[in-house]
């Protein structure tokens, strides 16, 4: 029976690629489903997932991009230098927010057994992978798998799907390194020149 499959949730990085892999994976023959945001759809099949070693049921989703934005933790220090200092924190980026993609994904995950992300290959596709897996707490770690892929083509995405491997923690955290790196060199430089220019 269709509800009494194993569940997997696919997250791919916007939702033109999340219809494709749908499309791509299910034969054109998968179905829509209601979730908690109207900016992203969900689609639905059933089909043989390698990992689990049987039919499960593929729910396919995506996210808006980054899901959390770096800030400061505290933002009105007496120096400006001191800011280099200052233990950066995620917020949840407004765009984000506004669309209730965390409560989207969280709702879905809830159901699932196995997690598939399908974010684009790059460091930033990396750095969201972490991003949307720190949302999905109740998926067990070794059910946690990442699609390798460098085109959106059909036989890419199959292959892709029939090659699951893992998402790679160092390139999340170059992608933070850099994150916090330019908040604080910008913020830092910006608020010198302000100060500067205000004094001249």
């Amino acid at each position: 029976k269709w509800e009494d499959l194993p569940k997997v949730l696919m997250v791919a990085e916007k939702p033109s690629v999340c219809k494709l892999i749908a499309d791509y994976l299910s034969r054109g023959r998968s179905r829509w489903r209601k979730g908690q945001s109207r900016a992203v759809q969900t689609y639905e099949f059933v089909t043989w997932f390698a990992p689990a070693q049987t039919k499960c049921r593929i729910v396919v989703t995506s996210t808006i991009g980054h899901v959390f934005g770096l800030d400061f933790g505290k933002n009105k220090v007496p120096d400006v230098a001191d800011l280099y200092w200052d233990q950066c924190k995620k917020t949840i980026e407004e765009n984000t927010a506004k669309n209730r993609i965390v409560e989207h994904l969280q709702e879905l995950a809830g159901e699932c057994e196995y997690l598939a992300l399908w974010l684009d290959c790059d460091k930033e596709g990396e750095n969201i992978c972490f991003e949307v897996a720190s949302l999905c707490g109740n998926i067990p770690r070794d059910n946690v798998y990442r699609a390798h892929f460098s085109a959106l083509t059909e036989p890419e995405v199959r292959y892709a799907f029939n090659n699951l491997g893992r998402p790679d923690k160092m390139l999340a955290q170059a992608v933070d390194a850099r994150q916090e790196l330019d908040l604080k060199i910008g913020c830092t430089f910006t608020r010198l020149m302000t100060r500067t220019f205000l004094q001249s």
